[in-house]
């Protein structure tokens, strides 16, 4: 199952996402460089959003950079960071962070002209979306929250004007969430992934890295 492949081709080609194990990876400082070249491979600047789903603390989260091509004083797409959290009792905040640092990373590895002032003044919003009724739904809530927002996510936003407005805590409900999962297995499968799929060839170096890691 690829979930990715579940979303048309013209869609796809706004957006940017990351394996996985690429943000706890970054955390290390002797992996942290590798990352950032992963990265550079993905022309990320060039994507409205990219996706950044987090498995750190044996929990999963998924960060968005909205944007970033865009001046922080844009009218009409305004550059931010969207953390999405099924479980904000334990303090989505921690993450914020290490989220700026691959931000300024990121700028720096591309050759990018924005300060490091300017890069501050991108903000980092935690909407406040569904929680999780038990321990072990985070990584379903990621998946949802993926197919969600690339079917909703307008054209252009601006947080002026109440952006993230659809991301509310009544976005969808539980019953939605299990609908999903029991579905997940009708999405669409290509055995190529394992071949030509970027990600997956990054993802063969990130595992055996974390395994080091670990």
């Amino acid at each position: 199952m690829h979930i990715w492949r579940a979303f048309p081709e013209e869609k796809m080609n706004s957006i940017a996402y990351f394996d996985p194990l690429w943000f706890e990876l970054y955390t290390n400082k002797h992996y942290g460089p590798k990352v950032v070249d992963w990265i550079k491979a993905k022309s990320v600047f060039s994507k409205k959003y990219v996706f950044v789903p987090i498995v750190m603390w044996s929990h999963w989260s998924l960060l968005i950079f909205c944007h970033m091509s865009e001046s922080p004083d844009s009218k009409t797409n305004t550059p931010c960071m969207l953390l999405l959290d099924s479980l904000h009792a334990i303090g989505p905040t921690r993450l914020e962070s290490i989220a700026r640092r691959l931000l300024f990373d990121m700028h720096v590895s591309e050759e990018r002209l924005e300060s490091k002032e300017q890069l501050k003044k991108m903000r980092f919003l935690i909407p406040n979306v569904p929680q999780q009724k038990n321990g072990d739904e985070c990584g379903f809530y990621v998946l949802y929250y993926i197919k969600l927002f690339l079917e909703s996510a307008p054209e252009n936003f601006n947080i002026s004007e109440g952006y993230p407005y659809f991301m509310k805590k009544e976005w969808f409900t539980e019953e939605e969430v299990e609908s999903f999962c029991k579905n997940l297995d009708t999405l669409p499968v290509d055995l190529n992934d394992l071949d030509d799929d970027s990600a997956s060839v990054d993802s063969g170096d990130s595992v055996e890295l974390i395994e080091n890691f670990r």
